[in-house]
C-alpha cells in the first residue's frame, strides 16, 4: 500500500512537470508563425479583424502578415499577443476606444493561456472570479494567429445591426474599469517595448453618427488623453493621419468598415508604415 501511494504521488509530480510543457510545446506549434522574421504582426479587436486587408498590406509592405485579431479581443487578448511575439517583430496594434470601454463579460479573452497576463488582470482590480473565467477559457492550448479573414464585402448602402442606443449605454458615463483596462494596455505596450518591437497603432474611425455620441460623451477627454499615455511611453513618437476616399461609403456599420474602406486603409497604412521612423499612432479619419 506504501509503494502504491508513492507511485501515485510520482506520477502526479512528473504529471504537474510534463503537462505545462506540453501545453507550451503544443501551443508554440501552433502558434509558430510568431517566429517569421519576415512579418508583421496585428492585433486588434473586431475594427481591425474587419478593418484591415491583409492582402494588399502585404503587397505595400512585401512582408508576410499575420492576424491576431478577434472580434471582442480585449487586455487579456492584448497580453498574451505581447508574449507570444518575438524580439524584433514588426507590429501594428488597434487599441480601439469601444475595447476600452466594453463591458468585460463580453471581451474574448481566448488567446491562450498566460500566468503572467492573469496576473496582471487581477493586480489591475479585476476579482478572482473574473480571472478565473478568463482561465477556464484558456485550458487548451489556442491557434492565435492566421493569415487571412472576413472583410466585409463593398455594399453601397449601410448596415445598421445594432441601433444607436446600444452605443449612447456605453458612452453615457465612465466606466469604473476604464482606467484598469487602459493601465494594462500601456503594460502590453512597454512589453513590446523591451522586445524591440517596432510598433505602429491605428485609431479606426467611427460613422459620423457615432462619432457624434462619442464627443458628447464624458468619455471623450479620457480616450483622448490616453493616446497621449501612449505616446509618452516613448522617447520619439508621434500622431498622424489617414483620409479614407469619402466619396463612397466606406462603412458596414457605426463602427466598422466595409471593403472598400479596409482596401483603401490597408493601401495607405502601408504606404505610411514603409518610411516610418518613429513609433506612430495613425488616426483614421
Amino acid at each position: 500500500m506504501k509503494k502504491f501511494i508513492t507511485n501515485v504521488i510520482f506520477f502526479l509530480i512528473g504529471l504537474m512537470v510534463v503537462m505545462p510543457i506540453a501545453f507550451s510545446v503544443i501551443s508554440i506549434n501552433l502558434n509558430e508563425s510568431f517566429y517569421d522574421k519576415n512579418a508583421v504582426f496585428i492585433w486588434g479587436d473586431s475594427q481591425a479583424n474587419r478593418g484591415i486587408h491583409l492582402t494588399e498590406l502585404k503587397k505595400k509592405l512585401n512582408k508576410n502578415i499575420y492576424s491576431s485579431c478577434h472580434d471582442g479581443a480585449s487586455v487579456y487578448d492584448f497580453l498574451v499577443f505581447t508574449e507570444q511575439v518575438t524580439k524584433n517583430s514588426e507590429v501594428i496594434v488597434a487599441v480601439s476606444k469601444l475595447a476600452q470601454i466594453r463591458r468585460k463579460d463580453y471581451d474574448y479573452n481566448a488567446s491562450g493561456l498566460s500566468i503572467w497576463a492573469l496576473f496582471k488582470l487581477y493586480q489591475n482590480n479585476y476579482s478572482f472570479n473574473e480571472v478565473l473565467k478568463v482561465l477556464k477559457k484558456n485550458l487548451k492550448p489556442k491557434q492565435n494567429i492566421k493569415t487571412n479573414h472576413r472583410v466585409p464585402r463593398f455594399k453601397e448602402t449601410m448596415e445598421i445591426d445594432l441601433p444607436i442606443s446600444h452605443f449612447e449605454s456605453y458612452y453615457n458615463k465612465i466606466p469604473s474599469f476604464l482606467e484598469d483596462k487602459q493601465s494594462l494596455y500601456l503594460s502590453g505596450i512597454k512589453n513590446l517595448i523591451q522586445k524591440n518591437c517596432k510598433i505602429s497603432f491605428i485609431e479606426f474611425p467611427y460613422h459620423p453618427k457615432l462619432a457624434k455620441i462619442e464627443e458628447k460623451s464624458p468619455i471623450w477627454p479620457k480616450a483622448e488623453a490616453f493616446k497621449g499615455d501612449i505616446l509618452s511611453l516613448f522617447e520619439e513618437s508621434r500622431m498622424d493621419t489617414i483620409k479614407l476616399d469619402n466619396n463612397r461609403n466606406v462603412f458596414k456599420d457605426l463602427s466598422h468598415l466595409n471593403f472598400a474602406g479596409a482596401l483603401d486603409l490597408s493601401k495607405k497604412l502601408g504606404a505610411k508604415i514603409r518610411v516610418q521612423r518613429v513609433p506612430t499612432i495613425y488616426v483614421i479619419l
